[in-house]
């Protein structure tokens, strides 16, 4: 695995150089030449440049097998700055988000920049099945040694045959999606000890629950 993840890096860092070369240009051209921008396809261009982009970002962060570092982590705080920096996008696309959290939370062992990361891509994923006035929430509760934090959405939900390859890299259901986010999440709670699940009907929502152990 570790042969695979370095090959992949490699791989994500040989192709990042001329695409940063091909942006620049396009930028170039673009600025020079304002009358491109009503060409057909000169926005769609722009678009698939930034999805390669996207996609290499998503290959660094899953190749990435550095150990990171861990410390006390309030997940509490890391949901309250999630919250903060989903507002603009739940305004903007009229969503509704609530977040459930108990008076009292105990810390976990972790990594606060890569919990962030996990837990803003299940929320992420969930606001992107739903349509407008879609509701998301986020709840957190401790339950003997763990902590069990639920997304749900209500959502257009997943088939059996959708829920197989769920965490299956490149495996995407979205018509933009890189099929690394959710692999990406669940690699991160691995590391972090602890286990994710999700339970989902077409039609009906999703609902994905992270398990985790806290200090």
């Amino acid at each position: 695995m570790e042969d695979i993840n370095l090959t992949i890096a490699k791989i994500t860092h040989e192709i990042r150089n001329p695409l940063t070369l091909i942006n620049s240009s396009l930028q170039l051209i673009e600025a020079t030449h304002p009358e491109v921008k009503d060409f057909q396809f000169w926005s769609q261009t722009l678009e698939d440049v930034e999805y390669l982009n996207q996609l290499l970002d998503d290959l660094a962060a899953y190749s990435d097998s550095r150990r990171f570092f861990m410390c006390e982590v309030d997940l509490k705080d890391v949901f309250h700055t999630l919250d903060e920096s989903l507002q603009p996008y739940i305004l903007s696309h009229k969503k509704n988000f609530s977040v459930h959290l108990p008076a009292q939370l105990p810390p976990v062992f972790g990594n606060p920049i890569k919990l962030k990361q996990a837990f803003l891509n299940l929320l992420k994923n969930a606001f992107e099945s739903t349509g407008e006035n879609g509701c998301v929430s986020l709840s957190a509760r401790k339950y003997l040694d763990q902590i069990i934090v639920r997304v749900t959405d209500d959502g257009c939900g997943m088939t059996p045959e959708e829920m197989d390859t769920l965490f299956t890299p490149f495996s995407s259901h979205k018509a933009d999606g890189t099929g690394l986010g959710l692999a990406i999440t669940q690699k991160i709670i691995k590391a972090h000890y602890g286990s994710i699940d999700v339970s989902s009907s077409p039609g009906r929502g999703t609902v994905f629950t992270v398990t985790l152990p806290h200090l």
